[in-house]
C-alpha cells in the first residue's frame, strides 16, 4: 500500500460518514422540480481485471409506481452528481425517447456517459436519436437484439444482454454474428451470478459484467491457503480487541515480513513527520496507536495477497456496507462502531473463501457483532440485509424494509449515496 494511500486513510477514515453529511457539490443545475423522491440504486461493472470499471444506475420512484418524466430524471441525476462520476468512468443511465425528449440532460453528460435507451427498438427513428445524443456529447447503450441484423450496424457504443435470456450456444451464436457487423463494440452481460460465467463471459469477449457474483466466493479459490500474512493481521486484531500488550502484538507482526514492512512504511511516512526514521516494529505500532492500527489492520484483510482486482472490489462493496450500517446506526441510538464492524466483516468468507463461522471463530467480537453475521439477529441484522438488497438492486424490498424499520425513505436515500461517496472517497482509485 502507498504512502499516499496512506495518508488518505488515515486523513479520512477515523470515523465513518456523518450523519448528516451534506450533499455533494453539484454541477449542473436542476430543474424547478427540485429535490426528485427518486432512488437509484448503483450497480457495479467489473472489468477483465476484477475490478469495479463503472457503474449502473437503476431509478425508483418513491411515490409508489407512478411513471418518472424525464425532467424528474434529470433532476435526480443531478442529485446524485452524475457527471463527475462518469468523467471517470463509465456510467449507464437508462431512459426512454420520451424522457430524453422531456428534458435536456446535456449538462449531466461527460465523457463516459452511456444513455440506455431502454425502447430504441421502438423508435421511429433511431439514428437520429442516437445522433442527437452523440451531439450532445453522450454515448448510447443498447439492448442486444435478437437478431443481431441491420439494427445491430445502428453507431450503438455498448450492447447490453441478459446473460441467462438465451441458451449459451444461441448466446454465443449472437456474439459472434455481432462481431462480424461490430467488431470492438463494447458488451455488458447482465445477470452474472458466479466467478466461473463471469470467466466464461471474458472468454466470450464480453466488456462489463454486472450481477450477484461480486459479493459471492470464488469457487475456483476455494482450495487456495489463506495467506500467513493474513492470518497474522487477523491474530492481531483479535491481540487489539483483547488489549494485549504493545510487546505481543509486535511480537506477532514479526511472524510476518510482509505486515513488518508495511507497518514501518506507515511509521515512517510523511504523516507522522518524525525528525529520524523508525527501525523498530515495536516501536512503530507505539508510535501509530492501537485506534490507527485496528483501522488499518481491518483494511489491510483486504490488501495482504497483492493488488488481484478482486480484493479491491470486495474492500469496496465491504465500506459501502460497513458506512450506510453506521449511518443508520446512528439515526437509530444505536452502535454506529459495532455497526460499522458488522458491514466490514460481511464480505471477510468471500475475502478469504472460508466458511464465515471459521473466520469468525478466530476474532474475538461484540455478542450483537457475531449474531448478526454468523446467525442473522440482532439489532444490526435488517440493516445488514437492506444494505445487501440496495447492493442487488432490489429496490423495492428494500423500500419495504426500511418502512418496517422505520427509516424515513428520504434518510435511506441520503445515507446510502453518503455511504457510496464515502467509500469510492476511501478506496476508489486506491
Amino acid at each position: 500500500m502507498s504512502i499516499p494511500l496512506f495518508k488518505k486513510l488515515f486523513a479520512r477514515l477515523s470515523s465513518p460518514p456523518p450523519a448528516k453529511a451534506s450533499a455533494p457539490k453539484v454541477e449542473a443545475t436542476p430543474p424547478a422540480a427540485a429535490a426528485p423522491r427518486l432512488l437509484f440504486a448503483w450497480q457495479e461493472l467489473i472489468g477483465a481485471d476484477r475490478r469495479i470499471a463503472g457503474y449502473r444506475l437503476l431509478p425508483r420512484a418513491l411515490d409508489g409506481d407512478a411513471a418518472i418524466s424525464g425532467a424528474q430524471l434529470s433532476a435526480g441525476l443531478a442529485h446524485e452528481n452524475v457527471r463527475p462520476a462518469a468523467a471517470q468512468r463509465p456510467l449507464l443511465i437508462p431512459l426512454s425517447a420520451a424522457q430524453w425528449a422531456d428534458a435536456d440532460f446535456t449538462p449531466l453528460l461527460a465523457a463516459h456517459s452511456h444513455l440506455l435507451i431502454t425502447d430504441l427498438a421502438a423508435c421511429a427513428d433511431p439514428r437520429a436519436l442516437i445522433d442527437a445524443i452523440h451531439v450532445a456529447g453522450g454515448r448510447v447503450a443498447a439492448y442486444l437484439p435478437w437478431q443481431v441484423d441491420a439494427q445491430a450496424e445502428l453507431p450503438v457504443d455498448l450492447f447490453l444482454l441478459e446473460f441467462h435470456e438465451v441458451p449459451l450456444a444461441a448466446l454465443e451464436q449472437r456474439l459472434q454474428a455481432l462481431a462480424r457487423r461490430r467488431p470492438g463494440v463494447g458488451l455488458l452481460a447482465d445477470g452474472i451470478e458466479s466467478w466461473d460465467e463471469f470467466r466464461l463471459c471474458q472468454r466470450l469477449g464480453i466488456t462489463y459484467c454486472s450481477g450477484g457474483f461480486t459479493a459471492s466466493r470464488d469457487q475456483a479459490a476455494s482450495a487456495e491457503r489463506i495467506s500467513e500474512s493474513r492470518l497474522v493481521v487477523i491474530d492481531m486484531l483479535n491481540q487489539i480487541r483483547a488489549d494485549a500488550p504493545l510487546k505481543a502484538i509486535a511480537a506477532t507482526a514479526m511472524r510476518d515480513p510482509a505486515v513488518v514492512v508495511k507497518l514501518l512504511e506507515m511509521a515512517n511516512s510523511p504523516l507522522y513527520g518524525l525528525p529520524r526514521k523508525v527501525a523498530g516494529i515495536e516501536e512503530a505500532i507505539t508510535l501509530l496507536g492501537r485506534d490507527a492500527l485496528y483501522r488499518w489492520l481491518s483494511l489491510a484483510m483486504f490488501r495482504m495477497d497483492g493488488d488481484n482486482g478482486r480484493d479491491g472490489t470486495l474492500l469496496m462493496l465491504a465500506m459501502g456496507r460497513a458506512a450506510l450500517l453506521a449511518g443508520l446506526a446512528r439515526d437509530s441510538g444505536q452502535a454506529a462502531d459495532e455497526a460499522f464492524l458488522v458491514g466490514l466483516l460481511s464480505l471477510i468468507d468471500c475475502l478469504l473463501e472460508r466458511p464465515l463461522s471459521e473466520i469468525l471463530a478466530r476474532i474475538q467480537l461484540p455478542e450483537a457483532v457475531a449474531a448478526a453475521l454468523l446467525r442473522n439477529e440482532g439489532p444490526h441484522a435488517p440493516p445488514l440485509q437492506l444494505a445487501i438488497m440496495l447492493e442487488r438492486c432490489q429496490l423495492d424490498q428494500a423500500v419495504i424494509l426500511a418502512g418496517a424499520l422505520q427509516i424515513p425513505t428520504a434518510r435511506l436515500v441520503a445515507c446510502y449515496r453518503e455511504a457510496l461517496s464515502w467509500a469510492t472517497a476511501q478506496v476508489g482509485d486506491a
